[in-house]
């Protein structure tokens, strides 16, 4: 990480200077583009981080405006995800993303090797999100410790996209490659070239891999490269993984970043079984893996009893099943328990591979909460309306308010803002409280016509002067604008309303039994959540609700609670050979149900029990034609 001497302007930045929509707090880093600062949405009031460029250069800007475009399109929950951008004209370009209290691998790295099981759940993590990439035809082209984030939880993410080779990037033939390559970079890597091949990450995921292990920077390419044998005599099985990710020749390194992962991990069981105590791994099958949900990453298992009980009885269901034999000794039971089944399955059948994990179903209840601009409203004193000194009006935000359930919502009513009361006069009486009477304009009398009856029977109109009815012949009638006060109030009020909204998502389960997950779902996590917290943003379905519920807020509305509710179901997925034909099956729920298709099924039997049923079929109506025929 680069460490230049702070500029004034980054010291003034420091110290609570506004940035559009934001206030930079604290500098929490300098990276190689940007100084990164602590941050809070001004009306919004949600932390954040915010990255402003520190280079004026045409390269650098295209960079960094690179970066945060593909960022802003890229959805995966092991990449920062980029929620603004823009351009300030203090500050230069900047985007923002969610804080994330997570610090760089190298960081990590300084004080040494990483235990092993750390270091493969952040090589699993980041191969994910450069597959994700490379899916988007995206090389990242940068991967190194410096360019990784990890989480107290071990949550592990990918940034900085800024020398990326993607369909849109800019010409990059100007930079310094000397300035630019990295212990971490492929040997054939140059910023010259039209293309760039996915290989190039593989290497740097490797090289990280290495270090990771080993405690040291991999050496420049060609060197000797020192066995991780030597350092831990039981790191020797990853030696031969690591070697052949940091091979000079890009064909014959593993054909994508979560290959090589998933090799890692199969050399690392020793090691992994000696770090946890729910799994054997060194009993699975070789092509067993347990896939962790990046939602058991996010939420502390240790903080939240039920989900722990839940995620430890699903890491003992994978356990099972992923023991070498045991999906053949299922499957032999699950035939002999139909009559339709094809006999002896489990002999049958060639795992390849075999991968449990968890799916979950998010319901996010989320109470909005509006408080609009204040306007000014005129009303009649109240005996508890009292002159005061001049008050500077509080916040709308900071004005208490009625108290409620944490999702109750309320219809539209109008407050006032405390501190903004003027009494006055009222302009229309003078401070009598009285003014003439509008019926009969202070006469007290109003005059009527009547008709009478004359002594000769007929009837004529006669005016009469009585009492008028609105003033009882007072004269006067209470002032209509101050209603009899006197004085008037002049206070600014504002709108307040609160309105709850339920958001629902899911994992991707396109390819699953959904109505059987549906049957199977347990309630593992309920509980209020800050729908601006990082950890929340590595887990996708839940990445996208946020983003919703974030965007459905604005200036006058902010968002008051956050319920989340989480529902979960084990499945285990079995990709296998039958008859020569690529298959596959899932096993849903704690008591597994198998799905399948009709090759799990023994055709010949339903064919003859089809044919008995037709032949029985057409046996009856050739008897009910004989009956009616006699």
């Amino acid at each position: 990480m680069n460490t230049r001497p702070t500029t004034r302007a980054e010291q003034r930045a420091a110290e609570g200077a506004e940035l559009r929509n934001y206030r930079l707090i604290k500098r929490l880093a300098q990276e190689e583009l940007a100084t990164v600062y602590s941050a809070s949405h001004l009306t919004l009031e949600r932390p954040v981080e915010v990255h402003i460029l520190r280079r004026n250069d045409w390269v650098s800007s295209g960079r960094f405006q690179l970066a945060a475009r593909l960022a802003a399109r890229l959805s995966h929950p092991n990449l920062v995800p980029v929620i603004d951008a823009g351009h300030d004209e203090r500050y230069g370009h900047y985007l923002v993303t969610p804080q994330l209290d997570a610090q760089p691998l190298s960081a990590l790295l300084a004080a040494g090797p990483l235990p092993p099981l750390l270091a493969v759940r952040i090589v699993t993590q980041i191969a994910a999100a450069l597959d994700y990439l490379h899916a988007q035809q995206i090389v990242h082209r940068d991967v190194q410790p410096a360019n990784i984030l990890v989480t107290a939880e071990g949550v592990a993410y990918l940034t900085s996209l800024s020398l990326a080779a993607a369909p849109d990037t800019p010409d990059l033939s100007s930079l310094e490659e000397a300035d630019y390559l990295t212990p971490y970079s492929a040997p054939e890597q140059r910023f010259t070239e039209g293309e760039a091949s996915p290989a190039l990450d593989v290497y740097g995921l490797g090289a990280v891999t290495y270090h990771m292990l080993s405690g040291e920077a991999p050496p420049e390419p060609g060197a000797p490269l020192p066995s991780l044998a030597a350092v831990d005599p039981a790191l020797a099985p990853a030696d031969r993984v690591v070697r052949r990710m940091l091979l000079p020749q890009p064909q014959a390194r593993f054909p994508n970043p979560s290959a090589a992962a998933t090799a890692l991990r199969q050399a690392l069981r020793g090691q992994i079984d000696q770090a946890t105590d729910d799994m054997e791994e060194s009993r699975w099958e070789p092509s067993a893996e347990w896939l962790p949900n990046p939602f058991e990453t996010a939420l502390d298992p240790a903080l939240h009893e039920r989900f722990q009980e839940y995620l430890a009885r699903a890491r003992k269901r994978a356990d099972e099943l992923h023991r070498r034999d045991a999906i053949r000794r299922f499957l032999n039971r699950w035939s002999r328990d139909g009559f339709f089944r094809r006999r002896a399955l489990g002999q049958l059948i060639q795992p390849e591979q075999i991968v449990s994990y968890n799916v979950y179903f998010y319901e996010l209840r989320v109470l909005y909460e509006t408080r609009t601009e204040p306007i000014p409203r005129l009303r009649p004193q109240a005996p508890t309306d009292q002159p005061h000194a001049f008050q500077t009006p509080a916040d709308v935000w900071q004005v208490p308010v009625p108290e409620m359930g944490p999702l109750e919502s309320v219809r539209p009513r109008e407050l006032a803002l405390p501190g903004s009361e003027r009494i006055f006069t009222c302009t229309e009486c003078l401070g009598a409280g009285k003014v003439f009477c509008t019926t009969c304009k202070g006469q007290g009398t109003v005059e009527k016509v009547s008709r009478v009856s004359n002594r000769d029977r007929s009837r004529s109109a006669e005016t009469i002067a009585v009492e008028c009815p609105t003033c009882r012949g007072y004269g006067k009638q209470v002032c209509p604008r101050c209603e009899g006060a006197g004085n008037l109030v002049e206070e600014l009020v504002f709108t307040w309303s609160r309105r709850a909204m339920l958001f629902e998502n899911s994992d991707d389960v396109e390819d699953l039994p959904r109505m059987a997950i549906r049957k199977c779902l347990e309630l593992v996590f309920e509980g209020p959540i800050d729908p601006y917290k990082g950890p929340w943003y590595s887990v996708a379905p839940l990445a996208e609700v946020l983003r919703e519920v974030i965007k459905a807020a604005g200036d006058d509305t902010r968002i008051g609670h956050a319920e989340l509710t989480v529902r979960g179901a084990p499945i285990t997925e079995v990709d296998f050979v039958l008859d020569d034909q690529p298959r596959q099956l899932h096993l849903v729920g704690f008591e597994p149900q198998l799905f399948g298709d009709w090759s799990l099924y023994n055709r010949e039997r339903i064919a003859l029990v089809v044919v008995v049923a037709i032949v029985a079929m057409l046996a009856v109506l050739a008897f009910v034609g004989v009956v009616g025929l006699r």
